[in-house]
């Protein structure tokens, strides 16, 4: 069995042209400001329980508050020029098509994005929290892999 730069040295030595796929272009992970990027609407956001998860969600991915940026939507509009993250949580299932039309394939492809109840009913019953964490294992997973 040859190594993959032999096999192409003898390729190329019998005159066959060896064609290698391109990477998908990615942004540096330095050009990304914010890792998570959590979307709600405007009147979620300001909700006693919103405020509550959005002081316990840095600890519970094991992220930096200044990592997780928080953006609303004006309503029926819903979300303008949605910054590139690693990840995306959107609060409220009628918002994820909103957000979903201002990411790229590429975006969409590259990223963690999780849908979750706004908190209002996430944190309204012991299932209801489950299956909020539920939701964010993927993005807890992705951290814990970035670090």
């Amino acid at each position: 069995m040859l190594a993959d730069s032999q096999r192409r040295d003898m390729l190329t030595a019998m005159g066959i042209d060896v064609y290698v796929l391109r990477a998908a272009a990615t942004p540096p992970a330095a050009a990304i400001a914010d890792w998570l990027i959590v979307a709600a609407s405007e009147s979620a956001m300001k909700s006693p329980q919103c405020i509550q998860f959005r002081k316990a969600l840095p600890a519970t991915l094991g992220l930096a508050a200044e990592r997780i940026r928080w953006i609303g939507a004006d309503g029926d509009k819903g979300f303008e020029n949605v910054p590139a993250a690693h990840a995306y949580l959107v609060l409220g299932a009628a918002l994820a098509r909103s957000l979903g039309a201002q990411l790229s394939a590429t975006q969409q492809n590259s990223a963690v994005i999780a849908v979750a109840d706004e908190p209002a009913q996430s944190f309204g019953s012991a299932m209801a929290r489950r299956a909020l964490w539920q939701t964010l294992k993927p993005i807890a997973r992705r951290a814990r892999e970035a670090r």
